[in-house]
């Protein structure tokens, strides 16, 4: 399959056209952004994405820290618009007709098209983006995870807990496509409450598209979002992740984080992570988390035989 072509995108002129972002939000460009990963999740279009800098100067690092795998962000140079950024990095590649410019700017479409570029009215690509008509069934609320939580601070009892919501909680009819991008798009969000409970629907919704979107989170400033995440990859029980939680269970800075990554590798029950498991048993800081990857081991073990 030819992978889909690369976007360069009027960030601000994009926003004008949305209907539940505004521009006067001080958070706009933050909400496009989690709008824009949670398209790439399911088309794995790659994106260019500039933003008019306005009269304060942009705080460095800031462009780096909004972009995000395969999503770069350019803010204009002092004196110079947004427009006039995108046609310089066009000017720049060796190949502009590789590229379409999601803009509604007439003078921008002209000024593209002079190079090679293509053109997806921001009005059409606003569509791709709004979530679609059919309801997203309410969650109950659930409460933010806590160390002392059970599932946390008694790691056997949450390796039951899963065990128990792994057989009940996979929904009873075909997930929607709308539905899925939904709960992606939260998981993006800056609310963390709502990105935790977005993991565990991800997880428990048992499509093979949620794995990426767990993946992206596992890089989540919030512990106890990663958390969420990496318990929902247990549920989700995609062999592809593996990697990823061997990776955390060594590395993350958060003990919850660690000690959810033991626990879903028992939950996959694979082999061949048991030199990871050992290693953190042997020597994590942390007795829970020490005690979590025995425990996963004496599991994967107790499968195996």
């Amino acid at each position: 399959m030819d992978r889909p072509m690369a976007l360069i995108i009027d960030g601000h002129n994009l926003i004008g056209v949305l209907p539940d972002i505004q521009l006067n939000d001080p958070e706009d460009e933050a909400r496009l952004l989690a709008r824009l990963r949670a398209y790439r999740s399911f088309t794995g279009q790659d994106m260019v994405v500039f933003f008019d800098s306005g009269e304060l100067p942009v705080p460095a690092g800031r462009a780096a820290r909004l972009s995000s795998p395969g999503i770069a962000v350019h803010f204009s140079g002092a004196g110079q618009t947004a427009d006039d950024a995108i046609v310089e990095y066009l000017r720049g590649r060796p190949q502009p007709g590789q590229y379409a410019v999601v803009t509604n700017d007439a003078e921008l479409i002209r000024r593209v098209q002079a190079l090679g570029a293509s053109v997806l009215r921001a009005g059409d690509f606003s569509l791709k983006l709004t979530r679609r008509a059919e309801p997203v069934p309410d969650e109950p609320a659930e409460p933010t995870p806590d160390p002392r939580d059970p599932a946390f601070a008694d790691i056997y009892q949450g390796f039951l807990a899963a065990e128990r919501g792994r057989a009940v909680a996979r929904p009873a009819a075909p997930v929607g496509t709308a539905e899925l991008q939904s709960y992606v798009e939260e998981l993006y969000g800056e609310d963390v409450e709502a990105a935790q409970r977005a993991a565990r629907w991800l997880g428990r919704c048992g499509e093979k598209a949620a794995l990426e979107p767990l993946r992206d989170a596992l890089t989540h400033e919030d512990v106890r979002v990663r958390a969420a995440a990496l318990l929902a990859l247990g549920d989700l029980a995609d062999r592809a992740a593996l990697p990823d939680l061997c990776d955390r269970l060594a590395h993350d800075p958060g003990s919850m984080a660690r000690e959810a990554a033991a626990q879903s590798l028992a939950r996959i029950g694979d082999r061949t992570v048991l030199a990871a498991l050992e290693a953190a048993a042997r020597s994590d800081p942390k007795s829970k988390v020490r005690k979590a990857a025995l425990a996963a081991l004496a599991q994967i073990r107790a499968r195996a035989k």
